[in-house]
């Protein structure tokens, strides 16, 4: 459904690769249950809760106050697509930071201790 909609609604989506747009759209239709183009709080929190143990409590408000740019009280697809690249942008300036070697690989050598 929100596959025609790229390019001329969504212009952050626009700029997408393919890989990362199917991504996207795959994550946000996993999140958006009652399929209303929106994410809300609870989606969010349902969402994050079945994914992974790894998010903090309340990490879905935290999620919800940083890419809500609208103020809508949810996430539409434009908005959930510059969080997520906003995210990964931090990640892998924080991955960059601790590379410091430019292996690619920070975790080398971590696991043979195991």
């Amino acid at each position: 459904m929100l596959r025609w909609l790229r390019g001329f609604v969504l212009p952050t989506a626009a700029c997408l690769s393919e890989d990362d747009y199917f991504r996207y759209q795959v994550l946000f239709e996993d999140l958006d249950r009652n399929g209303d183009g929106v994410v809300d709080i609870m989606e969010l929190k349902e969402g994050l809760k079945n994914w992974s143990s790894s998010f903090g409590l309340n990490s879905e408000k935290d999620i919800l106050q940083a890419g809500d740019t609208n103020h809508s009280a949810g996430l539409d697809f434009e908005e959930f697509v510059r969080y997520l690249q906003d995210h990964e942008k931090k990640m892998k300036l924080a991955f960059k930071s601790l590379d410091k070697n430019n292996d690619v690989s920070v975790l080398k050598g971590t696991f043979t201790s195991l």
